[in-house]
Formats: C-alpha cells, structure tokens, sequence
C-alpha cells in the first residue's frame, strides 16, 4: 500500500512538472582556449566564469563535437561533489558549448547547461541532424523517478538558438476526449518519431491503459506533433 501511495503522488506531481534543467544561451564571449580546456569553472555563476575558485575535486571532460567547415563547436563538461549527502556520490555538472575557429587559441561561450545530481541526472550533450539542421539535444531524468525531458537548440555558426518544445501541449490536445498524458513521452529525433502512455479517466497511476505513438515536425525552431494514433490495451 505505501508504494502504491507513493508512486500516485509521484505520478501527480509529474503531471504539472517536466524533468528540466534550463539550457543557457551564453553572450559569445571569448575565452582563451587553453583556460577553456585545462582551468575548472568558479562554483557560482555566472556560467562559465572563472573569477572565482574552482572546486579542488573538480574535474573535466574536453571533446569536440561537431567540426563545419573552418569552424570546431567543443564540449567541456566539468563536474565536482555535491553537497547533498546522499547513499552514492553526487555531483554538479556543468557543460558548456564553446566553437572555435580552426588555428585561434580563442573560442567564444555559446551554451550550457548546469544543474545538481540531487535533483536530475543530466546525460551529455548531444548532436543530431534534423530536417537539415544542425540540434543540440540535453536530456534529463528526475532522480530517482523515470521521469525524463529535454531541451533543444539549434548550432549554426557563431550562434545558438533555443528550439520551443511544443510536444507535451499538443500530445494532450490530440488525444481523445477522456484520455490525460501523465509522463513525458519518448521521442526519437533520429526517426522524427515519437511514443509514450495515456492514461483514461478511471486508470490507477501505476497502470495507464493506452498507448500512443506520433510523428515530428521541426519548423523555424519550434518542435511540433503531428498523427497521434491512440491504441487501447486489448484493443
């Protein structure tokens, strides 16, 4: 009884909030290559800034992620212990985007992302084609749930821009009268497909009795749904 008391609250509180972890769209401003690569960010804000002390535990992951022409678009993820004690070690990550010009020491602050393990797990940043565009993808999951999310932007060059997610609204307003969408669906940019659960007016939180499944359309940086089919469980 008590985890079934338990999973209806969480499923209530997922109904009204999305697991998120607020994509930052930096000014471009330079920063020397070498600090960006080899120096640990300051523990506060504002994202990335070195004015401060780095955590002594902090550590840092450099890769390139995507090279156009004469242009190189970099990843640093930097990471140090949280300071919510919990059974496993936390962290606060922290990635940010920066691009470069083939040859300069200097690259210029495009993106990032931060946020404490404590509150969601943030999976590193990724890049996909989409209708011919360029996607930075962040994915999150609340801790200790299955509840994930994510952001979108799009990289061209010199700039980003955040993509509106117009998905969850529009699931909702497709669905047939008398069916709610809970939990954040599954979409799979790669295919511009998507999935998820839909639970009827009298399901119990833990069971939802249909699913459904939909296509994507990304059109001048707003992501939108098309075609949801709704399949009843048995059906």
């Amino acid at each position: 009884m008590r985890h079934r008391t338990v999973l209806s609250i969480l499923l209530l509180l997922l109904g009204f909030a999305e697991a998120s972890a607020s994509g930052l769209v930096l000014d471009g401003g330079p920063v020397a290559l070498n600090k960006a690569q080899t120096w640990c960010i300051a523990q506060v804000g504002p994202l990335p800034n070195w004015d401060g002390p780095g955590h002594p535990e902090c550590k840092m992951v450099w890769r390139v992620l995507a090279e156009r022409n004469d242009r190189i678009l970099y990843s640093a993820r930097y990471a140090w212990p949280s300071k919510t004690r919990s059974a496993e070690p936390l962290r606060v990550l922290t990635e940010v985007l920066y691009e470069g010009v083939r040859g300069s020491r200097i690259v210029r602050r495009l993106y990032a992302v931060q946020d404490d393990e404590s509150h969601v797990r943030l999976e590193p940043l990724r890049l996909l084609t989409v209708s011919g565009t360029t996607v930075i993808e962040s994915r999150v999951c609340m801790t200790g749930t299955g509840e994930c999310g994510r952001e979108l932007a799009t990289w061209t060059d010199g700039r980003v821009e955040m993509i509106d997610n117009h998905t969850v609204a529009e699931i909702r307003s497709q669905l047939p009268k008398g069916y709610e969408l809970k939990m954040n669906p599954e979409l799979d940019l790669s295919s511009m497909s998507g999935s998820g659960k839909a639970w009827a007016e009298r399901d119990a939180d833990c069971c939802p009795s249909a699913a459904f499944e939909f296509t994507l359309r990304l059109d001048a940086n707003a992501l939108h749904v098309q075609n949801v089919k709704l399949t009843r469980r048995g059906a």
